[in-house]
């Protein structure tokens, strides 16, 4: 079993707690065995996320893994990546799509928790998106 580490952002858990889905986000992230992109969306899978949810009609952007409001996005390469996500998110949330964000990175590789934890921190002015920051071990 992998193990996780998490970081809290604008009290992404009370929301998630409110919609029904702490416990289950965390009851996946207690399924996953190993760091790898595909277990991880089928372990979302596995309780009725919506999979490559389509973000914008006017681009091909898609969420990882989606349901009532809350996106996951799963990003275990390139740090640029996650603020190319922040982005999007801040988007989904002006337009009321988005509630909270779930990002799933790796404690041991880029994009590390870390690092990630560090940028929220720091656009913490701008970036008004509840996240549940996840690194997996």
């Amino acid at each position: 079993m992998a193990k996780f580490e998490l970081f809290i952002y604008r009290k992404a858990d009370g929301i998630l707690e409110e919609k029904g889905l702490y416990h289950e986000v965390k009851t996946v992230l207690r399924s996953i065995r190993r760091v790898d992109h595909k277990e991880i969306q089928e372990a979302f899978d596995g309780k009725g996320w919506l999979l490559e949810y389509r973000i914008f009609p006017e681009a091909s952007w898609t969420w990882d893994a989606y349901k009532d409001g809350v996106a996951v996005s799963i990003e275990l390469s390139l740090i640029d990546a996650a603020h190319r996500d922040f982005l999007r998110a801040i988007l989904g949330k002006q337009r009321g799509e988005l509630d909270v964000l779930v990002y799933v990175t790796s404690t041991y590789k880029e994009p590390k928790f870390y690092n990630v934890k560090r940028d929220i921190e720091i656009f913490s002015e701008i970036l008004t998106i509840p996240i549940l920051l996840v690194g997996l071990t």
